[in-house]
């Protein structure tokens, strides 16, 4: 924190001496423009706590969401649902399971593919959080409602979905 304010201190008092030798209607511009840019901020950062609770508000132009229509449909095999996706740089992959059937998720993540954002995936539904490594990276759960529930990164800025159905089978690939 000190060091944090070491840094901000000398950069307030220099914006503070710039805007007294303004103009005062420069100076109520700028506070009107500064008043519109952290209200949007704070919009912003509040549908990222949101994403980080399971919520998202995706009709924000502003929310960085990444998701496609369609999603990659789990396959059921011995009473357990897999499904894998790739991991990208700055997007997750939508996915498709069904309900009441434990889910075996597979994300493949290759070397350039990890950065300080995506490298943890937080899905609150399912109370999981996972760190992502270079090569196949398991998570497991077992979905017991049907819905669409919002995962994304540590810091709530890339996210996508869980989509649960009650009957996979009743899934068209490209439908999602």
């Amino acid at each position: 924190m000190f060091m944090s304010s070491i840094g901000t201190v000398p950069l307030m008092f220099g914006f503070g001496a710039v805007s007294s030798m303004l103009s005062r209607k420069f100076s109520r511009n700028m506070m009107k423009v500064s008043a519109v840019l952290v209200i949007a901020l704070g919009i912003v950062m509040a549908n990222r706590g949101l994403a980080l609770s399971g919520f998202s508000l995706p009709s924000l132009p502003f929310s960085v969401s990444n998701e496609t229509q369609s999603g990659s449909i789990a396959t059921v095999h011995n009473g357990i649902q897999i499904v894998t996706t790739r991991l990208s740089p700055g997007s997750y992959e939508p996915i498709i399971v069904q309900k009441g059937i434990p889910v075996k998720w597979i994300i493949r993540a290759q070397k350039g593919d990890i950065n300080g954002c995506n490298n943890e995936i937080v899905i609150p539904k399912f109370n999981k959080s996972q760190k992502l490594e270079v090569g196949d990276n398991l998570i497991e759960f077992t979905p017991n409602e049907t819905g669409t529930f919002v995962y994304c990164c540590w810091m709530g800025m890339i996210r996508s979905t869980i989509t649960v159905v009650d009957d996979i089978n009743n899934i068209n690939p490209g439908e999602g």
